[in-house]
């Protein structure tokens, strides 16, 4: 079953995270508005944006998969990059 852009906002808007092919976002994905990225050293980058007019965390899972993650709020979008970026920190430290 394919990714379409009413089924991912669909699973976004009940607070899921959408697993998404990157054959699948490379179509959905224009229509994500990109307004930040942070580099993780570790797993491609981690972008914040908007899609449907939900703000959302779009991470590299996998090489060949996205998830693309429901953020409350600019602060909630705040604690979580600041979470994940520590996490990545972490696993240089061993």
């Amino acid at each position: 079953m394919s990714m379409t852009i009413q089924k991912l906002l669909a699973t976004l808007e009940s607070g899921r995270v959408a697993a998404v092919s990157r054959r699948e976002w490379s179509t959905l994905g224009r229509k994500f508005t990109e307004s930040e990225a942070h580099e993780t050293g570790i797993a491609g980058k981690l972008r914040l944006g908007k899609i449907g007019g939900r703000l959302v965390a779009v991470e590299e899972v996998e090489p060949d998969l996205v998830a693309v993650r429901p953020l409350a709020s600019a602060k909630a979008a705040t604690r979580f990059v600041k979470a994940r970026i520590d996490a990545y920190d972490r696993l240089w430290d061993g």
